[in-house]
């Protein structure tokens, strides 16, 4: 009796402080994947013992309750009746017997012939181990998967590449006019050709020829001039970096940040020259007063009627269509106009999409605006376009700004303006139509 209870202390103890230790390991603020293992394998092994335990309780009691009964028994058993018994006893005829035998065995030193060790039939999971008995020896195979089993041995791999996707080209710069700027401002004088007055050429700035006789008196024209100014807009990235990180990354950081820096001045460059507003920052073709904006035929849709009428509003030597990402599923099912619906921008599925719109270059751009919005789809000649280079695109480091914190600080800076050279659409000899360089869709819906 004294040692059951012994035991059965001895592992209550044992799976309390089990317990306790996994409670404590997954109660850490940054408890790691090896740690969390072990507490699960801790918490595993203390329920193993409580089971065991509560069945050798539960054997402590049927057993007592069998050895008081069988003691009764011998007490009014004949003589003889001992060897009987044991003759009887070879074989277990219920589980009272058995579990008498197993009291007997384990708590009161009483060998039994009939109760054989069991053995596994099957190899144990997670690389445990049985001893020579067949019961489980408490050891585990040395694995990757969990840190203190041989995990921390196994270093990281880690690759030297940087993988991302490359932007779209850019399209404006290489087809735009760049004036080099050697001070902050430029002004550029431009030929006056906004008249309006019907019957008269505007192209020539004011300049009119008469039909006249010979000595007939010839009349005054000359013609007129306007001026236009390029001023310089900064743009710039900035960030900062620890010297241990400069000094320890896999990659080097300088040629990574210059890149990077160089790729979004750029970025942001071509959105200007498309978008801009002119405040800060460049004055962009979509809000300048040049550009005709060409009502739709239907609201936040591309038919072909609206093409057909921007190619009417087009004056230009090397147009080329821009085209929000959105509107591609547009103009992929361009229908011709109703009775004749041949006209179509894919003749066939089975070939590539074309490149062209009506034989101009068609560009689809993240930086258009999206379907339904103003300038969804323009038609432009961006030679049209100055673009006021200041200075090239700079990338500098300073380890002084905070040298106190070994940190190096790293900027970029890039001086642009841009703006189209024409004040306003020009207008043709009938006084009334008018054509630009530049035209995009409206949102507007034509009546």
């Amino acid at each position: 009796m004294k040692l059951h209870g012994t035991k059965i202390l001895d592992q209550t103890k044992q799976a309390t402080a089990l317990f306790d230790e996994a409670r404590e390991l997954l109660s850490a603020e940054d408890v790691s994947a090896e740690d969390r293992q072990v507490a699960f394998d801790k918490i595993g092994k203390a329920k193993d013992i409580t089971a065991a335990v509560e069945a050798l309780m539960e054997i402590k009691a049927g057993g007592e309750a069998l050895a008081d009964a069988a003691d009764e028994v011998k007490k009014n058993r004949p003589a003889g009746g001992d060897q009987q018994g044991q003759e009887a006893d070879k074989k277990f005829t219920s589980m009272g017997l058995y579990y008498k035998a197993v009291y007997g065995q384990t708590f009161r030193n009483r060998a039994d012939t009939r109760l054989v060790a069991a053995k596994f039939t099957d190899e144990p999971s997670n690389g445990e181990h049985t001893n020579s008995d067949g019961w489980f020896d408490g050891t585990k195979d040395l694995v990757e998967s969990i840190g203190a089993s041989g995990g921390f041995l196994v270093p990281v791999e880690q690759s030297n590449t940087l993988y991302m996707l490359d932007p779209d080209p850019l399209h404006i710069r290489s087809r735009a006019t760049i004036i080099p700027m050697r001070r902050r401002s430029i002004r550029i004088p431009v030929l006056n050709q906004t008249g309006t007055t019907a019957g008269q050429p505007h192209w020539y700035g004011g300049v009119l020829a008469k039909w006249t006789e010979e000595t007939g008196e010839k009349e005054e024209s000359e013609p007129s001039f306007r001026q236009i100014e390029l001023v310089a807009h900064k743009l710039v990235c900035y960030t900062e970096a620890g010297d241990e990180l400069l000094e320890d990354a896999a990659q080097s950081l300088e040629s990574l940040l210059g890149a990077q820096f160089r790729g979004a001045i750029d970025w942001y460059e071509e959105d200007a020259f498309l978008t801009g507003t002119g405040a800060g920052q460049p004055l962009g073709v979509i809000n300048a007063n040049a550009t005709i904006r060409r009502p739709r035929a239907a609201a936040g849709a591309i038919g072909v009627n609206d093409v057909v009428n921007m190619l009417q509003d087009f004056q230009g030597v090397n147009p080329v269509w821009m085209a929000s990402r959105q509107a591609l599923s547009q103009l992929m099912l361009l229908n011709g106009p109703a009775g004749n619906p041949s006209y179509v921008f894919m003749p066939s599925a089975r070939e590539g999409m074309p490149a062209t719109l009506f034989g101009y270059p068609l560009i689809f751009s993240e930086h258009c605006p999206a379907l339904g919005s103003e300038g969804d789809l323009g038609l432009y000649d961006f030679k049209k376009y100055l673009v006021g280079d200041r200075s090239a695109t700079t990338v500098d480091a300073s380890k002084h700004y905070k040298f106190q914190n070994d940190i190096t600080s790293w900027r970029a800076v890039h001086r642009v303006d841009g703006q189209p050279w024409l004040s306003d659409p020009f207008t043709l000899k009938d006084g009334s139509t008018q054509v630009s360089p530049f035209v995009i869709l409206d949102d507007a819906v034509a009546t």
